[in-house]
């Protein structure tokens, strides 16, 4: 299979998606087309951002367009100064989310490195700075506060966390300021002896993980990481869930160890190669869940099996994109 062909075809049916406002067509049947209700501010961030993955390939300009667009209505719709002009963030429905803040600074950092429009690394920087000012006194982050009442909310997301790192080192690999790296391993000092994110399979903490390998090859890091890849790889519980974007975030999550920097006194050649190996099994797996137009439906045989939403594009196509690169057959 043609792997960047399978991510260009689900960009291109993203790139249908939009709508005048630049918002998509967030969510579904694949059946009739019939819309179904919902959106997510944060996933809409996302899109932009594999979108844009996609293109550095394909050079696609409908899909630039089209995420300018997307980009337009996210800062239009979702940006708002919390008790201070200096106090920048994504804000859908009263709730800061931190993988709101997240996803939306990896969307216009990623932008930026096309477009060199600087206002975008200015807003980038900005959500950045409100990130890491969420650090409360045990390094963790808060993931979620109030709007109206700056209240912070016992909800923990299993991505934010990752997400939020991830988005720090995209921006310090860009700007080379060093706080944002700095700040990043601080926090990671703390979670990789806690194995924060192993029992939750989390791809964007190999995602950042990998971003922290160029930097330092720390086996603290790496260890952290193949825990990650541990659990994914002994506890495969996903597949029999029979849904398409669990599947493509392992595949993500795998690529990204497959490709992370290893301490020099380390050879793990034959755990990489199971990696390979269930990447290339759940690729296979994807592609069940595939329609003509280049979408993917969520599976999981029960009433929202044939139901579309962007975000299970966003994942499919970051993982067969990611696989192009690797070089390999398939």
């Amino acid at each position: 299979m043609d792997t960047l062909e399978i991510a260009h075809a689900g960009a291109t049916c993203l790139t249908n998606l939009i709508q005048k406002d630049g918002s998509f067509k967030y969510r579904y049947d694949s059946q009739d087309g019939t819309p179904l209700k919902g959106y997510n501010a944060l996933r809409h961030a996302g899109t932009i951002w594999a979108l844009l993955d996609v293109y550095r390939d394909v050079s696609d300009k409908k899909i630039l367009v089209c995420c300018r667009q997307a980009t337009h209505y996210l800062l239009a719709t979702y940006l708002r100064f919390f008790r201070s002009y200096n106090n920048v963030c994504i804000c859908e429905d009263n709730s800061i989310k931190l993988g709101g803040n997240a996803l939306a600074t990896l969307a216009l950092v990623s932008l930026f490195e096309i477009t060199q429009d600087h206002f975008l690394l200015a807003i980038a920087e900005q959500l950045a700075q409100f990130m890491v000012a969420q650090r409360m006194e045990d390094n963790r982050l808060v993931h979620k506060r109030y709007f109206q009442s700056g209240k912070i909310s016992n909800f923990h997301s299993m991505y934010y966390t990752g997400e939020a790192l991830f988005a720090l080192l995209a921006l310090h690999r860009l700007t080379q300021q060093k706080h944002w790296y700095e700040t990043a391993r601080e926090i990671e000092n703390e979670l990789a002896p806690e194995d924060y994110g192993v029992k939750e399979q989390s791809h964007w903490m190999l995602y950042f993980l990998e971003l922290l390998s160029k930097h330092d090859d720390s086996p603290l890091y790496y260890l952290h990481a193949k825990k990650i890849v541990l659990h994914i790889l002994e506890n495969p519980e996903y597949l029999s869930w029979e849904r398409s974007t669990p599947i493509a975030c392992r595949s993500e999550g795998l690529m990204a160890f497959v490709r992370m920097k290893r301490p020099e006194d380390i050879d793990d050649k034959t755990l990489s190669e199971r990696c390979l190996e269930q990447i290339k099994y759940n690729l296979n797996r994807q592609l069940a869940f595939r329609l003509p137009d280049g979408s993917f439906v969520r599976g999981g045989n029960d009433r929202r099996k044939n139901e579309v939403r962007i975000d299970y594009i966003q994942h499919n196509i970051s993982s067969f994109l990611h696989f192009s690169r690797l070089g390999l057959s398939s």
